[in-house]
């Protein structure tokens, strides 16, 4: 038997088509079916029209393809031996912007994708009671707004925003710029304390113990009671292998993880697969997303990848008990959100205005020929932009985003990170939140 699942509420459109064997999934085809081609529009275009055009893949991460992208570019000037060196300040107000974007998609994905599924599966009511969460959905839509006035300020606009150039960012903030944003970044953290996490950010990202987590009272909670309940702290689970290339909270290290084995990674392992997908040479496929790996093996990445690599000790705690079930994953993603805030709460007080945001070298080329790499790790997961250029004209642009990683399609013998997670459940309701717990963002991955 087969059926099909029409996805609902993510960025984009995505089908599932599930394979059943006794009563169980035995195998699920993931279907990306509209192409953007974006990868296509930019041969031929000079090189830096990548920051005009990699920001339009997406209207969630639009900041994480425009970092990607200068990332590349700069990597093309570096490889050709040519300095290219930010200031403090250039390198501060990049990850600044990149994190509000991870925060407001964060805040978007919990209170708009997950707790409605929540509901959704709940027969009677699911508590907090519905009242209260519309106000709290509607606080939440503050939160998310004032996190992307914060970014705004630095970038121009959200999304789609071209604020970066070989060298550093365009803009350049004053005093009462750093004042506003922190003062947005406060309501958003006021929002995550008095709704999310029940307690002061500091008290919450000092926890270290599931236990702490099951006695607090506050929407984590009871989301928690609540996947617990419905058996997710033991279903979704995948390879128990991790992945993050582009680094973390200013440290660019690539790291994978064995379960809890943290080991040095290479983004020169990445390597993508067209298996499955249209641009086979014989069309068997039934996807336009290609399938990324490392040395040939699936990886999740994603904040359960993070703070699994950075060894979070509540998120170490989750995984002792749960592995990488549905629960962690979703905790996983939470409890970034006050990391981020925290962290961007330091680069706030680290900017100095005096230094240069710009600094382009005076002996920069125009028509360069060279190849670029830049990696950055957005909302969803470890981001790659890879760049060929020729004459200053881009030859060949290669985009690997994060649902390609964990929404790719493998074999039944050898499936994704998503379809593992998903093979043996029984029922299309179970399979269809395991599936939401990854975050997906079709028009990322139709590139």
């Amino acid at each position: 038997m087969i059926t099909k699942k029409i996805i609902e509420r993510i960025e984009g459109e995505a089908t599932l088509e599930l394979e059943w064997n006794n009563d169980k999934i035995s195998y699920a085809k993931i279907k990306f079916a509209n192409y953007r081609a974006i990868e296509k529009i930019l041969q031929e275009r000079h090189l830096l029209d990548a920051l005009m055009v990699t920001p339009r893949v997406c209207g969630i991460c639009s900041h994480s393809h425009v970092n990607a992208s200068i990332l590349a570019i700069e990597d093309c000037y570096k490889n050709l031996g040519i300095d290219i060196t930010l200031t403090q300040k250039a390198q501060h107000l990049r990850e600044l912007i990149l994190n509000a974007e991870k925060i407001q998609n964060h805040i978007k994905w919990f209170y708009f994708l997950i707790l409605p599924e929540l509901f959704k599966m709940n027969q009677k009511k699911f508590v907090p009671s519905e009242p209260f969460l519309d106000k709290e959905w509607f606080e939440a839509q503050q939160a998310i707004a004032n996190i992307l006035k914060m970014g705004s300020l630095f970038s121009g606009q959200w999304p789609h925003g071209s604020y970066v150039m070989p060298g550093g960012v365009t803009c350049d903030p004053v005093n009462s710029d750093l004042i506003n944003a922190k003062n947005y970044l406060m309501k958003v953290k006021e929002f995550c304390e008095e709704y999310l996490y029940g307690c002061s950010m500091e008290d919450f990202l000092a926890i270290e113990s599931i236990q702490d987590i099951v006695n607090m009272d506050a929407t984590l909670e009871q989301t928690v009671f609540f996947l617990k309940e419905k058996g997710f702290n033991q279903t979704g689970k995948s390879y128990d292998r991790f992945l993050t290339l582009g680094g973390y909270s200013g440290d660019d290290t690539p790291l994978k993880v064995f379960k809890t084995r943290v080991a040095r990674a290479d983004v020169k392992f990445v390597e993508e697969s067209l298996d499955y997908t249209f641009f086979q040479e014989k069309s068997t496929g039934f996807t336009y997303s290609k399938s990324a790996m490392y040395k040939k093996t699936f990886f999740e990445v994603g904040p359960l990848a993070r703070l699994m690599a950075s060894k979070d000790a509540l998120i170490r705690d989750y995984h002792r008990r749960c592995a990488d079930s549905v629960v962690t994953r979703i905790v996983a993603r939470v409890k970034e959100i006050a990391i981020l805030i925290q962290r961007s709460e330091i680069l706030l007080e680290k900017i100095d205005l005096k230094q240069k945001s710009l600094q382009i070298p005076k002996n920069l080329p125009k028509n360069i020929t060279s190849y670029g790499v830049g990696v950055v790790e957005a909302a969803r997961g470890s981001l790659i932009h890879k760049v060929k250029v020729k004459n200053g004209i881009i030859k060949n642009y290669d985009i690997i985003p994060p649902t390609v990683w964990n929404l790719g399609n493998g074999s039944p013998i050898d499936p994704s990170i998503a379809q593992k997670a998903i093979i043996g459940i029984s029922s299309v309701e179970a399979a269809n939140f395991i599936f939401k717990s990854f975050d997906i963002c079709s028009v990322c991955t139709t590139q």
